[in-house]
């Protein structure tokens, strides 16, 4: 049986960073941000919006605070709002200025990525193709710095009304750089002297590597790493660790070539993440499976090793605009292809907006985060020397180690993992505590409280975990493989759904009940499809299968079709017809239809129109058309264009079986999608 030791030994935080040039609510030290001078720590997801429906901006905002982020992120591609030089385009989807009036009517303050460069696997990085073809581009060349100029200048007139330090409450420079970082500094001067005001400027600190007070770096790492350049099972490389180490060696490698710098020590700054991948976009030479684990493995990793700032990417996906060909592809000399319009990239909501369950492991650390303990993030991790290997184990605690235990025993991919046991001691030199015979079960991650108290009564530890805690009621979650034993006095008793400690009731949920739950108002709800609030309202957005409907799906003729080079296979093409139920259309929310695909990818046409595609990754093709609305809305009929597998470019790495040489869809399930008020 391993035993893991902690000793606890608190950093004073310390002052002295600029990362913002305007005063606001909002502050940082070394180890955590703040709010109104009281400890804070943000979690932001990332969503495109002008990969969206600009008139569904405001549900699915709603829908992602409702799970429990307090910042939303998205990236400003340059090439969306000037795909021609001189002509900018601010309207609709792409109307920056009508996006952050929604976050500010629903306070949900947002962080802006505006470049110049973004990548967000968009062609060329989100560069027009003049700025593209320019020698000396990311760089101080004067006359890319005038183009960068030309177009932050328009940009900040669209925003300028909303960088008040409350809206707008960071601005990332460039994405992935790998040069001097001088060049950060220099588009920082640019941005202010134009005007932008914020109370942080960030960069990704991959792959500079090099501390700055001055901008804050942001860290990440995603569950898989499509972007590899084979076709082969990836090895585990620890990327469900619990560990010291903040930079992401796999994160850009398609893009930039591995440079080895030595140590880089970033302790001396706050931990956050911008890159924290809940999913995977996937690339047409390899089709990663992410299920809700690896969505929510990262995150609780990065937040187990002491990461304060949860940054997401994606949170919610997206189809790119269809007026041109925006993708990433080989033929624009990128080495990744992409679908042409899918971005779902497996986040936690879909790319028309469906939750996954990725989603609801995800809601239980927030809820735990802003229902349990606010003051989380002035709790700071611990290592034990011994904690290298699997399971993964650290303590988030403060000086009187009181704090939370986590624990993982998962990585993908990885088979050698197994059910273990083991004892924890934690110590300050003074006192001590001593956990003994914690059951870790294979593929668990959890993580418990320990030395604190419940109602002036002092707890031991509780083999739970914490959820949200009310004034009589504390909830928590039953860990996984783990019986809910509280601790008093060196005492254990096991906890039988509910115990009584003084005025408080603790309540210990199943996991499938926790993943049910909400909070709105300081009061719990418990629904397994979505809520989300507005104002003093609270809907629930939820489907309903539906048997009688005209929607079919046959088999078809050949017909030409643009962007066939894009289905990136030598299999012959299938046809396929969608017949529309125009009134099942018309008096819903939205309409869902799962339709079975076997096959490698297929693409959406409204007439001659690619309005959706998609690569193939878990057998389904799941459609919703309340995006597609304005591109239907004269069509009765649909085409579908499907190729299987094949030898070369169609031959890729995946987690499902594809046939070769054939592809056929078969039409499994038809759902509606309604929006009630519960109150």
């Amino acid at each position: 049986m391993a035993k893991y030791s902690f000793f606890i030994r608190p950093q004073i935080p310390r002052k002295g960073f600029e990362f913002g040039n305007i005063e606001s609510d909002y502050g940082v030290n070394s180890l955590y941000w703040t709010k109104n001078s009281k400890p804070f720590l943000p979690v932001s997801g990332e969503f495109h919006f002008s990969r969206y429906d600009n008139s569904q901006w405001k549900r699915e905002l709603l829908k992602m605070k409702a799970s429990g982020l307090n910042f939303v992120s998205t990236y400003i591609f340059w090439n969306h709002h000037e795909y021609d030089k001189g002509e900018y385009d601010f309207e609709g989807d792409r109307d920056i200025n009508k996006f952050l009036s929604v976050c500010r009517e629903i306070d949900m303050p947002c962080i802006l990525r505006i470049g110049p460069w973004a990548h967000g696997e968009c062609v060329y990085g989100g560069f027009p193709k003049y700025v593209q073809k320019l020698a000396g581009k990311r760089s101080n060349n004067k006359k890319y710095l005038e183009y960068v100029k030309t177009f932050w200048r328009r940009l900040y007139e669209e925003t300028k009304e909303y960088c008040d330090g409350k809206t707008v409450v960071a601005i990332q420079l460039e994405n992935e750089y790998n040069g001097n970082i001088g060049h950060i500094h220099t588009l920082k001067k640019v941005a202010e002297d134009i005007g932008f005001k914020t109370p942080f400027f960030t960069m990704t600190a991959w792959p500079t590597n090099t501390p700055d007070k001055t901008i804050m770096p942001m860290f990440g790492g995603y569950p898989e790493a499509p972007w590899a350049q084979h076709k082969r099972k990836l090895k585990p490389e620890r990327r469900f660790a619990i560990c010291e180490g903040r930079t992401e060696q796999e994160i850009g490698e398609d893009l930039i070539k591995k440079s080895v710098n030595g140590k880089v020590d970033f302790n001396d700054l706050p931990y956050a993440g911008c890159e924290v991948g809940t999913g995977n976009q996937v690339t047409q030479h390899r089709r990663p499976l992410i299920d809700d684990k690896d969505g929510y493995g990262v995150a609780f990793a990065k937040l187990a090793s002491g990461m304060n700032w949860l940054g997401y990417y994606m949170y919610h996906g997206g189809r790119n605009p269809l007026e041109h060909l925006y993708q990433e592809s080989r033929r624009t000399l990128y080495p990744n292809n992409y679908p042409i319009v899918d971005y779902d990239f497996q986040a936690p909501f879909s790319k028309d907006g469906a939750k996954r369950k990725s989603c609801d492991r995800l809601r239980l650390l927030h809820t735990f985060l802003n229902y349990w303990d606010k003051d989380f993030a002035t709790k700071q991790a611990y290592f034990s020397a011994s904690g290298n290997k699997y399971p993964y184990i650290s303590l988030r605690c403060d000086k009187n180690m009181s704090g939370y235990v986590f624990i993982s025993n998962y990585e993908r991919g990885e088979d050698s993992l197994k059910d273990e046991s083991l004892d924890i001691e934690l110590t300050d030199g003074r006192e001590s505590l001593n956990i003994e015979n914690i059951t870790v079960a294979k593929g668990a991650m959890t993580f418990f409280p320990v030395n604190f108290h419940i109602d002036g009564k002092k707890i031991d530890y509780v083999f739970a975990q914490p959820l949200a805690k009310f004034k009589d009621e504390w909830y928590f979650c039953e860990c996984e493989g783990m019986l809910p034993y509280i601790s008093v006095d060196g005492k254990k008793t096991l906890i039988d759904k509910e115990l009584k400690i003084g005025k408080v009731t603790l309540k210990i949920l199943d996991r499938q009940k926790a993943c049910e739950a909400y909070v709105f108002d300081g009061k719990m709800y418990f629904d397994k499809d979505v809520l989300y609030s507005d104002k003093d309202a609270i809907f629930r957005e939820f489907k309903e299968d539906v048997q009688s409907h005209k929607f079919s799906l046959e088999k078809a003729e050949k017909e030409k079709l643009p962007y066939g080079y894009y289905l990136y296979s030598h299999s012959p093409r299938y046809f396929y017809k969608l017949h529309l139920d125009k009134e099942l259309l018309k008096n819903n929310l939205d309409v869902e239809l799962r339709i079975k695909f076997d096959g490698l990818n297929l693409q959406l046409f409204a007439g001659k129109k690619l309005i959706d595609d998609y690569f193939n990754t878990d057998g389904y093709y799941v459609l919703r058309f309340r995006q597609l609305a304005r591109y239907i809305e004269n069509e009765d009929t649909l085409t579908i264009k499907a190729v299987g597998g094949s030898f070369g470019i169609g031959n890729v790495y995946k987690e499902i079986s594809i046939p070769k040489n054939k592809a056929e869809l078969s039409l499994e399930s038809v759902s509606i999608v309604k929006c009630a008020q519960l109150q």
